[in-house]
């Protein structure tokens, strides 16, 4: 909710001309009628002699005069194209029923399609010129797997899942294969030459503080069935049940509300789903289970109960239910799936992220598994059957300014205090405790730094961890300051983030992660079309730089030829003359280009291969000094991105997400659009022309702040190429026909004004109801959306638009039309 800027009413800019041409209409109307007005009167002044019918009798000529004058209106009425708003919106209905029918934007993998939840702007799809987008489940599917580790130093890898090594074609778990070195480090099995007993007893001992860290330090809920969100895309909540569904009595149906009721109020973030769950599920109507309450005597008496009949359940397992499982119809595929372990069943792990639930897997697979979680204790089962129960004394919530996040919590044996933190390595490493140059920590941190880079260069996620050991004094100095930050009354969430960051200092690294976020199927493809159709491409990600670049890479935004600008500078003036050392040297270039070759259409052709043989990135730090009024940085950054097919904005946060479309579309005049899948890019989506929400793993919230909603990144394709482009080729052309028929009849009309007036009237009535009726079943039957081959057609488009433009002498940029 902090990220929705609130409802803002957008309208398309096709929309914004017609009613200015509108309101010409209507100018041209009064003064033409004012003419003729003034006109009647000089008439009958110079023929005063007349009587009867040209003169009433009583009647002066100013008022014969300002009778002419509604006479005229009422005549010349047909020059405003009434008929033309609701011709207008019989077509975006139209329109809208093709997009929502047609095949090709339907995911079967996901059972859903692409919606258009406004009405108003499907036209403005086929005008866009710059493209803003989220990375992490916007352009990758935003599945985390779990690759490589750092341990004091030391490097896991992990490069097969766990289907994968038993040869199955279908995943249907995201849980990798435990590397056998680790398994030996952990357990002291095995020979090593290289180590002493004792230094291998010390990474053993690191290892399982890691794998704790990775088990505690997060917000992971632990459950036994799956949590189903109630609220579907349009924003309303669906009933747990159905009135043919159960038979039961009042009583034990009042009870099952009332604690859906509580579920649905506890849970307020929609979760991604278990790991463990299977990757393709088939559409089913889902009735909610039972929450399991400690109290089971109702839940007895309930299943107990003769009158009592499901109809269908579709949680894949129910321990609690008793013996009335076999009522389900399961399937003995089922029924084997179903069959618990000797140990223990795994729970399902619920999270906000899908990094956390990567994470606390890892660390399930290596015997140090969270078996349960409340508020103020989290239950973890060691390596050696030791369960621990921990006491969490304070949460520290993940911020986009610290990027990182914290956990105290209390061991149940040492009494220890302990802070355990988890982040970005631009923000943890810094804040290391101060050590020695030769000593051991210090190569710790060193090798821990090379791992990294190498993760980011792989492109994979990476995550620093690290702690601090709290002596009880020390976390009471800061509790009590903690607490009078919170019930400040200015500037709460500046302190708070003051008081977060005092304790999250002087630490001592323990390793790192580094998680795999693959992209989603057709990407590369779908980038390289937009890119070929003359759209700008803008990346907006909070990922190192070097994740970011390699992931570009990968998703063809940039291309081996392409020169690479970076701009990552710590100081405004470093950020300054990066611009303009840039901006120098293409304008050089460009001014030889243009000696060489005078004639117009190179230029344009020299132009257009300049912009996308060159990409720019940027990281958030530079971004605070651009995005900085007082820097006048903005202008200059923006000149030097039009030289650039494609940007990429690294370490980003929401808010820039917002104020970088926002600059762009009021400096550049550009139609933008905006694509994302979270709750931080409502207001990306919220602020630019055309917003987008994919249907992910993190939650609705993006759908609901959207324009359209789209299953997968790869029908952006089509949606905008295609559909986007016939829909403001039919409505322009529709707009352009009812003006051109409105002022063919309203010459007619004062042309034929004196002879036969009642017919006329009586035959442009029925002219114009007729031909509104055939112009908008014409498009209703124009379904043009299939097109064989959308990028051959998208090349002929952009091709058509260019040469368009050199005829025309216009303007040099390309815009997709």
């Amino acid at each position: 909710m902090l990220n929705n800027g609130g409802p803002r009413y957008k309208r398309s800019s096709l929309e914004k001309q017609m009613n200015q041409d509108v309101i010409w209409c209507v100018l041209t109307l009064v003064i033409l009628c004012i003419i003729g007005a003034v006109g009647c009167k000089l008439w009958l002044n110079t023929y005063y002699h007349l009587g009867e019918p040209f003169v009433s009798d009583g009647m002066s000529n100013s008022i014969e005069a300002f009778l002419a004058f509604w006479t005229y209106v009422i005549i010349l009425q047909i020059l405003i194209p009434l008929s033309l708003y609701v011709t207008l919106e019989m077509c975006k209905i139209i329109q809208v029923y093709h997009i929502h029918n047609n095949v090709n934007l339907y995911d079967p993998l996901m059972n859903k399609r692409t919606q258009c939840r406004a009405l108003n702007i499907t036209e403005e799809l086929g005008q866009i010129q710059y493209i803003f987008s989220d990375k992490t489940g916007t352009l990758t599917e935003n599945r985390m797997i779990f690759r490589n580790c750092s341990i004091a130093g030391v490097d896991y890898d992990h490069p097969q899942l766990v289907d994968e090594a038993k040869g199955l074609n279908k995943l249907t778990s995201l849980s990798v294969v435990c590397n056998q070195k680790l398994l030996d480090d952990l357990t002291l099995i095995g020979i090593n030459g290289d180590e002493t007993p004792v230094q291998r007893q010390l990474q053993s001992a690191r290892i399982q503080e890691f794998l704790l860290l990775l088990a505690v330090c997060n917000t992971v809920v632990c459950s036994h069935h799956p949590h189903v969100d109630l609220m579907n895309e349009s924003g309303t909540i669906d009933q747990p049940f159905d009135g043919d569904s159960l038979d039961a009595s009042s009583s034990n149906t009042q009870i099952l509300n009332d604690r859906y009721a509580r579920l649905t109020e506890s849970r307020s973030v929609t979760p991604s789903p278990p790991l463990n769950s299977n990757l393709y599920i088939e559409p089913r109507r889902h009735v909610p289970c039972l929450p399991p309450i400690a109290d089971t005597s109702p839940i007895t008496e309930f299943n107990d109960s003769k009158n009592t009949k499901l109809k269908k359940i579709s949680i894949p397992a129910l321990p609690f239910l008793g013996k009335k499982n076999g009522a389900l119809n399961l399937t003995d595929e089922q029924k084997l799936k179903l069959t618990p372990s000797p140990k223990d069943s795994k729970p399902i792990f619920e999270a906000e992220s899908p990094d956390e639930l990567a994470l606390v897997d890892a660390a399930y697979n290596y015997d140090c598994r969270l078996v349960k979680r409340t508020p103020s204790t989290a239950t973890v089962e060691m390596p050696g059957d030791n369960r621990l129960e921990y006491e969490i004394l304070q949460i520290l919530p993940f911020d986009s300014i610290r990027k990182c996040m914290s956990v105290i919590i209390k061991h149940p044996v040492t009494k220890k205090i302990i802070l355990y933190c988890k982040g970005a390595d631009s923000t943890l490493l810094v804040n290391m405790a101060p050590v020695e140059d030769d000593s051991e920590q210090k190569q710790i941190i060193n090798k821990t730094q090379q791992h990294i880079n190498y993760y980011a260069k792989k492109g994979l996620r990476v995550l620093v961890m690290a702690k601090r050991i709290l002596s009880v004094q020390e976390y009471s100095d800061w509790l009590r300051k903690h607490e009078e930050a919170e019930l400040a009354h200015d500037n709460v969430e500046r302190r708070l983030r003051d008081s977060y960051c005092n304790l999250e200092s002087n630490l001592t690294v323990i390793g790192a992660s580094a998680i795999e976020d693959r992209l989603q199927e057709g990407v590369p493809e779908t980038l390289n079309s937009l890119i070929s159709a003359g759209i700008v491409i803008w990346v907006l990600t909070g990922d190192k730089p070097e994740t970011a670049i390699n992931i570009a890479y990968s998703a063809k935004l940039f291309s081996p030829h392409m020169e690479i600008l970076k701009i990552m500078a710590r100081t405004k003036e470093a950020a300054e003359n990066s611009i303009y050392c840039y901006l120098s040297d293409i304008e050089r270039d460009q001014d030889s280009s243009d000696e060489s070759t005078f004639s117009v259409a190179p230029i344009n052709t020299q132009r257009r291969s300049r912009c996308q043989g060159r990409a720019l990135v940027v990281d958030g730090k530079t971004l605070t000094f651009i995005l900085d009024k007082r820097s006048n940085l903005t202008k200059p950054f923006l000149k030097l991105s039009t030289y650039c097919s494609s940007v990429l904005c690294c370490r980003a946060t929401p808010l820039q997400k917002a104020y970088i479309v926002k600059v762009v579309k009021e400096e550049l005049k550009v139609r933008t659009l905006a694509v994302g899948d979270g709750a931080n890019d409502v207001s990306m989506i919220q602020t630019a022309d055309v917003g987008i929400g994919i249907s992910g793993q993190e939650g609705m919230q993006a759908v609901m702040a959207s324009d359209f909603a789209l299953p997968r990144f790869k029908f952006l394709e089509r949606f905008l190429l295609v559909h986007g482009h016939w829909s403001y080729h039919r409505l322009a052309n529709m707009v352009l026909y009812f003006f051109y028929k409105n002022a063919v009849s309203f010459i007619r009309i004062a042309y034929f004004k004196w002879s036969k007036s009642c017919f006329l009237s009586i035959g442009v009535c029925f002219l114009t109801v007729l031909v509104s009726a055939i112009l908008w079943f014409f498009w209703f039957c124009d379904d043009r959306s299939d097109v064989p081959n959308v990028v051959q057609f998208t090349f002929y488009v952009f091709t058509s638009y260019c040469n368009w433009c050199l005829r025309q002498k216009c303007s040099r940029r390309f815009t997709y039309k």
